[in-house]
């Protein structure tokens, strides 16, 4: 009688639960803001509500997220894990301006792994997963966005390692930057600093 009680609450279950929503091939654009997976799964029987899974504590995450400014002023951005016997499957990275939401700056180098995403502050703002791949280390270049001349940053991301499994909001150290200026910028103002200097020196020496 009793097993045959088990059946039937497996079977009603099975009836009532249609197919899990995820983001297998990476995080929409919808989850700019909050960066939360949304993952859920719906019920066929409209009287039930929804089963919406929950970010884990920040402090279980077994991952870290680092950061460190290149010498053309670019930041080489670190995934890894802290536990070799864990990994993820997927996850959402963006750079703030810390204590604001909102993406800056642009993504590149990424792996095959990896592709980015157009937020609505901009044109390549945010990198994740293309598909379910047990990952255990990442990394990406951010350049920074060409104005304010100084800001403060922090990388934030969201980690999924399954289904209901996942962490939102890991950050980074907060990181001072400048402002990115292009190569050819850069040495256009080298040329007109050298230029003026050689005008300068000759009108000296004409006096």
């Amino acid at each position: 009688m009793a097993f045959s009680l088990a059946v039937a609450a497996a079977l009603a279950v099975a009836l009532s639960v249609s197919v899990v929503e995820g983001y297998p091939t990476g995080a929409p654009v919808s989850a700019c803001t909050e960066m939360f997976p949304n993952h859920r799964m719906n019920h066929e029987n409209a009287s039930l509500p929804d089963v919406r899974y929950s970010s884990q504590n920040l402090s279980t995450a077994p991952y870290r997220i680092t950061a460190d400014v290149q010498g053309n002023g670019k930041v080489k951005v670190s995934l890894r894990v802290t536990n070799e016997s864990k990994y993820w499957e997927g996850f959402f990275l963006q750079a703030r301006v810390q204590g604001t939401t909102t993406p800056v700056g642009m993504w590149e180098g990424l792996p095959t792994n990896a592709q980015t995403r157009d937020c609505p502050s901009g044109t390549k703002t945010a990198v994740t997963h293309k598909s379910e791949t047990k990952t255990t280390t990442l990394e990406v270049t951010w350049t920074p966005p060409a104005a304010p001349a100084t800001m403060i940053v922090v990388f934030r991301g969201t980690f999924v390692k399954e289904f209901e499994d996942f962490w939102v909001g890991l950050e980074s150290d907060a990181l001072a930057v400048n402002a990115y200026v292009s190569a050819s910028v850069r040495l256009k103002c080298l040329t007109t600093v050298v230029m003026g200097t050689a005008l300068l020196t000759t009108v000296a020496f004409m006096f």
